[in-house]
């Protein structure tokens, strides 16, 4: 239905498997807006290649307060539609939850986590300065056995002057994901810079689109297209590739 890729085209996304990030169930977020989006969404990531797929929905107490009830009702729909439709691609649903004083509270509930796979977690935090929270989070979230892999972290600007906050994540047990298409100036030249710094360091743990839209879904495809980026990707030691057999 959604053909993106002629058949001359080879490269493809493949080398991956799996991508651990995005916003494709509709009606939850800031992604995906009605269930022929998530259709056009998902289509394009299979398209692409990918043989996984784990969509991650915002959970943020202030903006988008999603329950994990609530999401796996969403997520059970959207199912429904790849199966409908035929689509040849793993889907799972697991969650972005923003690092703040919701999150805490969660944590204190004892919230079941939605996980990306086995026992990973992704969390994210605000563009605009570092979480107060940020730290006694991922203690806890340790402390009851999760992995904790933050979101994006290219692209917090209060990071960029003061590079060896990265390295103490590390250290702390924090995983780093990577936003694919921020290789390619998507979200402008610093957080390229900062994105290809912590690649050349080894730094990164996963990569994921975050792909809300179809201007996203277009920047990752120019990946292809660029061999030095390609090459980049392909040559880089993601652990993505080791989700896919427990989906």
């Amino acid at each position: 239905m959604f053909n993106f890729f002629s058949k001359r085209e080879k490269e493809n996304f493949s080398f991956l498997k799996t991508d651990i990030h995005s916003h494709t169930i509709f009606g939850l977020d800031d992604g995906a807006k009605d269930a022929e989006h998530s259709l056009k969404l998902i289509s394009s990531m299979a398209s692409a290649g990918f043989t996984s797929l784990v969509t991650t929905p915002h959970v943020h107490s202030d903006f988008y307060p999603n329950t994990r009830d609530g999401i796996l009702t969403q997520y059970n729909k959207v199912k429904k539609i790849l199966e409908d439709h035929s689509i040849n691609i793993k889907y799972r649903t697991a969650a972005e939850y923003m690092i703040n004083d919701g999150f805490m509270q969660l944590l204190e509930d004892k919230e079941d986590f939605l996980t990306v796979y086995k026992n990973y977690v992704l969390v994210e935090m605000s563009y605009l300065a570092e979480s107060p929270f940020l730290h006694d989070a991922l203690f806890q979230l340790q402390a009851r056995g999760y992995r904790p892999i933050l979101a994006h972290p290219e692209r917090y600007n209060f990071y960029h002057e003061d590079y060896d906050q990265f390295r103490q994540l590390k250290e702390k047990g924090c995983l780093l994901q990577l936003n694919t298409i921020a290789i390619t100036g998507y979200y402008g030249s610093h957080v390229k810079k900062t994105a290809m710094k912590l690649l050349e360091d080894g730094l990164y743990d996963y990569c994921g689109s975050d792909m809300h839209h179809s201007r996203h879904f277009e920047a990752l495809k120019s990946i292809l297209s660029s061999g030095k980026l390609l090459r980049l990707l392909k040559a880089y030691p993601f652990r993505n590739k080791e989700i896919e057999d427990f989906l």
